[in-house]
């Protein structure tokens, strides 16, 4: 029945090949969305991880709140305050530090920080924005002294600056060489020139991967925010110190917040629920419309062939037969859509994430993509089988 079911989809060139395209591109979709799901959930851990033990104080929002924001982009406090909170007891100070975060570019998707991202710090306090994330390229520590006009770049950011860096560097990926700004060139920011100390490894999280460190004055000329930050990094000594520093800093400061690891977590949870919620819906809804395009499609195949099923039927076929053929055709035409969302799926991908695709590309959400969709489709086809069996001959050899 198999070579019956080819010949129908042929002999309907154009309507299948639609049907095809229709049902690889809802294939796509269902894999994209996932992917990216999978890849903004792993990402948000990364980032709470990175933080962990570390205390993050930013503004509090109208209602005394700081609402969900990460970065904190929108926060202000006073320099001024900001060096206060800094003598608070119990603190690491040297892995402490008031920060300036403001964005240059766009994030690549939902929930990730804008794919340049100033994070203007104390210089010789780094660490308490880097951690021990090391260097592919030069350095990840700014160098000690007065001097303003130097910056560490994550490795998106290093991408983002290539084309107006005046010196660039290859660096291999899974997808191909990556263009970035080199060691040593000179890029623009805001109207400044800016030399390139080092880049980030990328195996980081998309803050490293997006970060463009640079000393705290330079941040705030930038930026035009002389006076003002938008949040510090609080290393306590001890997790012990952590509830005491908190309860310290906002005795003395109410108009500040301490968010504590567990918080941001839970914000990210939040956030992160937002987005899962919107991506279930466009990811059932292909799974909708490719069970919907194998129905309507089959059900007319089956309207048209009336007479010929009927014919069929009455010179004996029988009826497992008849309904084996179309069941066939539509797994051929789910087979044929699928063989086409899976590559469509990885350019998709590739463009979308860049150096971050191969990496989070996964085999297993392809095969559940497949073997989803296609029982779905399988299923919708039900309907218009069985129709197909019931066919009366004696009505159908009259019909038309």
């Amino acid at each position: 029945m198999l070579d019956v079911a080819f010949a129908q989809i042929l002999q309907k060139k154009l309507r299948s090949l639609l049907t095809v395209m229709g049902f690889g591109f809802c294939v796509n979709l269902y894999i994209v969305v996932t992917t990216v799901m999978r890849f903004i959930t792993e990402d948000l851990d990364l980032q709470v991880e990175r933080f962990r033990g570390l205390l993050l104080v930013q503004s509090r929002g109208p209602e005394g709140s700081t609402g969900m924001e990460w970065p904190p982009i929108s926060s202000a406090i006073t320099e001024q305050e900001a060096r206060q909170v800094l003598t608070t007891a119990r603190i690491h100070p040297q892995e402490s530090t008031p920060v300036v975060f403001a964005g240059l570019a766009p994030p690549l998707f939902p929930t990730a920080p804008p794919e340049a991202l100033i994070v203007g710090l104390d210089t010789g306090h780094e660490s308490a924005f880097l951690g021990d994330a090391p260097a592919i390229l030069g350095s990840n520590r700014l160098i000690p002294g007065d001097r303003q006009d130097q910056v560490i770049l994550g490795v998106l950011a290093a991408r983002y600056f290539a084309q107006h860096a005046s010196g660039t560097v290859e660096l291999p990926s899974p997808v191909g060489p990556i263009s970035l700004a080199a060691v040593g060139s000179v890029i623009p920011i805001r109207g400044r020139d800016f030399t390139v100390l080092g880049i980030i490894e990328p195996e980081t999280n998309q803050l490293l991967r997006s970060c463009v460190v640079m000393p705290l004055p330079a941040a705030q000329q930038v930026m035009r925010q002389e006076g003002a930050v938008s949040a510090l990094l609080l290393t306590p000594q001890s997790t012990r110190d952590i509830a005491p520093v908190k309860q310290a800093v906002e005795a003395a400061h109410p108009d500040l917040m301490v968010v504590t690891e567990e918080q941001l977590a839970e914000n990210a949870g939040k956030l992160l629920d937002r987005v899962t919620q919107l991506f279930n819906v466009v990811r059932w809804t292909s799974v909708s419309v490719a069970a919907l395009l194998i129905t309507i499609v089959m059900f007319v195949a089956v309207l048209e062939r009336t007479r010929e099923l009927g014919t069929l039927r009455a010179i004996g076929a029988p009826a497992g037969s008849i309904f084996t053929m179309i069941m066939a055709e539509s797994l051929l035409i789910s087979s044929a859509g699928a063989a086409m969302g899976v590559p469509m799926s990885r350019v998709v991908i590739r463009k979308a994430l860049g150096p971050d695709a191969v990496g989070i590309r996964s085999r297993r959400i392809e095969v559940l993509a497949i073997a989803l969709l296609t029982s779905f489709g399988l299923t919708a086809s039900l309907v218009p089988a069985l129709r197909a069996v019931r066919v009366d001959p004696i009505v159908a050899l009259r019909y038309e």
